[in-house]
């Protein structure tokens, strides 16, 4: 279903990320197949196969824009939430989702007009993940929710630009109870447990080894499993320890099964890193750029929008069918998203993916990090502060029994919910 990047392929000339140096590699198969496995897709946060279609309703009316359909308690609103709002009409913007949770601005962006409010004429499109970064790199698509795990293709030459951090999530490393693992360096000559060789997950723990001065391949075996397997693989002794998207991470551990070695929310420097992002086509970004900041705008204004009115969110993702959950599901995942848009500090996060990636050996020796990074992610549009700092860390989510039912009844909606996938792929939509 996806592409991926292949040894046959000839690697498109980007003399640009060249560095002068060029250090060689060990271990190439295993790294060569780590990028393969990753294989640049990633889009769309997470989901299964989107069960509404491309919407038919139009957009809001000017009285169901956010100013008026918040909750009067709300401290963001389209009226609230600061930028300047380009009246000039921008023309139409396709706007490609897959369906999942952690997508919710991109349906708030779409239903409470901040979009059109940009002067764009929004026009949703569901795309299954084999299609979508084709479709975004060829303009096909203008913009959609995106990850850093299309860094390798990016390094190939993908017309793809990232402009904004979106939202951050929730990662964790966690150990078996009976492992003896207590801290990261305790994983030396252990097994641990991923849904996929290059995802976000992995580079985190290879770059908390790297930092202790271990080696982040040869010092730890691998072993894929599916994402709701993972506790089980420990508690056979399987495996040792497992790093895991949240909601089955926080409940293996609510299950004290484990012990959470660090977690996104809790533990710097991996808090404050993004896991979405937006990727606009690089034909826009270069040929229409006001478009392109309005689009980024949008995408803002909905996140900033969607961490201050969650339920609200919930509502509108069930209401129109784009997520196939129940209101509770829908907004015991997105509390553990933390909707907090930054491009500034989008890139910075970006830039270290980058620098972890060519670290492990994913990238190729003569790739320059900070020139990749400088090419693939573009600031268009200054950031917006309707508030300061990030979400306060949330702890382990408490899972209601309903929740966990609808979780056991539909395992592939739990993929869609936290950002796991089968082997080789960050995000699964088919």
């Amino acid at each position: 279903m996806a592409t991926s990047d292949s040894d046959k392929n000839v690697r498109p000339a980007v003399p640009s990320l060249v560095s002068e140096q060029k250090p060689a590699l060990s271990r190439r198969a295993f790294l060569r197949y780590a990028s393969l496995a990753s294989g640049g897709l990633i889009l769309a946060a997470c989901s299964s196969a989107p069960a509404a279609q491309s919407p038919t309703s139009a957009p809001a009316e000017p009285t169901a824009q956010p100013a008026t359909a918040a909750p009067a308690a709300s401290p963001v609103t389209s009226a609230t939430v600061p930028g300047d709002t380009n009246s000039a009409t921008l023309g139409a913007a396709k706007i490609a989702y897959g369906g999942g949770a952690c997508e919710a601005a991109t349906f708030v962006g779409y239903e409470n007009g901040f979009f059109e409010a940009e002067g764009l004429k929004p026009e949703l499109v569901a795309l299954a993940a084999g299609t979508q970064k084709e479709a975004l790199a060829s303009d096909k698509v203008n913009a959609l929710q995106y990850t850093a795990e299309s860094i390798k293709a990016l390094e190939q030459g993908l017309g793809v630009r990232i402009t904004t951090g979106l939202h951050k999530g929730c990662i964790r490393l966690l150990a078996g109870v009976n492992s003896g693992i207590k801290t990261v360096a305790d994983l030396k000559g252990k097994t641990l447990g991923i849904t996929n060789f290059g995802g976000l997950p992995q580079v985190l723990v290879q770059w908390a080894l790297s930092d202790l001065g271990l080696d982040p391949v040869k010092d730890v075996t691998y072993t894929i499993f599916p994402g709701e397997q993972l506790e089980s693989a420990v508690q056979k002794g399987e495996i040792d320890a497992f790093a895991l998207y949240d909601p089955l991470a926080a409940i293996a551990l609510n299950n004290k099964t484990v012990i959470q070695i660090f977690s996104t929310q809790d533990d710097l420097p991996y808090k404050d890193m993004y896991c979405c992002f937006i990727g606009v086509s690089q034909k826009v970004v270069e040929q229409n750029p006001e478009q392109a900041a309005a689009i980024t705008r949008a995408f803002q204004k909905a996140a900033y929008w969607v961490e201050h009115n969650k339920p609200e969110a919930a509502k509108i993702m069930v209401a129109k069918k784009y997520v196939p959950a129940s209101e509770e599901l829908l907004l015991t995942l997105l509390n553990q998203y933390d909707y907090i848009p930054s491009a500034e500090k989008g890139k910075v996060n970006f830039g270290k993916f980058v620098e972890i990636l060519k670290r492990v050996g994913v990238l190729e020796p003569d790739t320059d990090p900070q020139k990749l990074t400088d090419l693939a992610f573009v600031q268009v549009t200054p950031d917006l502060y309707p508030g300061e700092g990030s979400a306060p860390s949330r702890g382990v989510p408490q899972y209601s029994a309903q929740v966990l039912r609808e979780m056991a009844l539909n395992p592939q909606l739990v993929y869609s919910a936290s950002h796991i996938s089968g082997p080789g792929f960050y995000c699964n939509l088919s």
